[in-house]
């Protein structure tokens, strides 16, 4: 399966988060410096924005705009293309740092879910959620195993979290009301530290493997497969997200924060379509 990637693009400072944008039909990265990247599928690379902070986790909304986990400034901003304004979308619930906000997915509703990672609080580790008039919550405390990569299921009732240290996925229900149920196990990935996940059309979850470098897939079973497997990194270097791109999400993108450059690759199914809310 190594043999079926490739690089896509270089030259990226230490890319972290990557997804889709549907809307200016490219590629969205994240950099180590605070940088926000388009890439389109040719591999050509335009900086978009750099807020000085540390970009980690990214998405889209209906409309382009870009929302990014900016762990050194502790906060998730928000980038408009046309207007090229670049400001703060959310910080923690009560006004101060988000500790290491990770990764971040938008619901049916249009509420946004945050991971942060507690890296230099533990105590701070969990899910916030940001509701589409603004205001954030804590959503779930219930996640303290350095909460990481994370996405919505396919059904929209529930969340795929990835927990870097237990090591492992676990699943997270988003109840009628929009309150999390209780934390479930889903399963251990043993001797790894997984770090992203995301969703092919059928619901299965590829998780990439931050150490030693892969991608697994997980059924819904709870089975586990190797997908691509690179313990000595020849072809990947320290993997983190993983988006399926394309107009028909045939294709999938992954970062490599261990280096400079985006892999793009063909894993034999397509991406499940991701939730682009037109946000006020």
């Amino acid at each position: 399966m190594l043999d079926r990637f490739s690089v896509l693009a270089e030259g990226l400072h230490h890319p972290e988060g990557v997804t889709w944008d549907p809307v200016g039909e490219r590629v969205i990265a994240g950099g180590e410096g605070g940088e926000l990247y388009g890439v389109s599928l040719d591999g050509d690379v335009d900086l978009l924005s750099n807020s000085g902070g540390s970009m980690l986790g990214v998405a889209v909304d209906g409309t382009g705009r870009i929302y990014a986990c900016d762990a050194g400034r502790g906060e998730v901003i928000r980038f408009d293309p046309r207007s090229k304004e670049l400001r703060t979308f959310a910080r923690g619930p009560d006004g101060g740092e988000l500790d290491t906000p990770n990764m971040l997915a938008f619901d049916d509703r249009g509420s946004l879910y945050v991971s942060c990672s507690g890296e230099e609080d533990e105590d701070q580790a969990g899910i916030v959620r940001v509701a589409p008039d603004g205001e954030v919550r804590w959503w779930c405390r219930d996640v303290a195993r350095y909460p990481n990569g994370l996405c919505l299921a396919e059904d929209g009732r529930s969340l795929l979290l990835v927990e870097s240290r237990l090591p492992g996925l676990v699943r997270i229900p988003i109840r009628p009301d929009g309150s999390p149920g209780p934390r479930e196990p889903f399963v251990v990935l043993a001797e790894t530290e997984p770090d992203g996940v995301a969703l092919d059309e059928r619901g299965d979850a590829y998780v990439t493997r931050y150490r030693p470098d892969g991608i697994v897939r997980v059924t819904h079973a709870g089975a586990v497969e190797i997908v691509a497997d690179d313990p000595l990194a020849h072809v990947f270097d320290a993997p983190t997200n993983l988006a399926f791109v394309g107009p028909s999400l045939d294709r999938a993108v992954v970062a490599n924060v261990g280096d400079m450059f985006l892999l793009i690759g063909d894993l034999g199914v397509r991406g499940l379509p991701l939730r682009y809310p037109e946000l006020p």
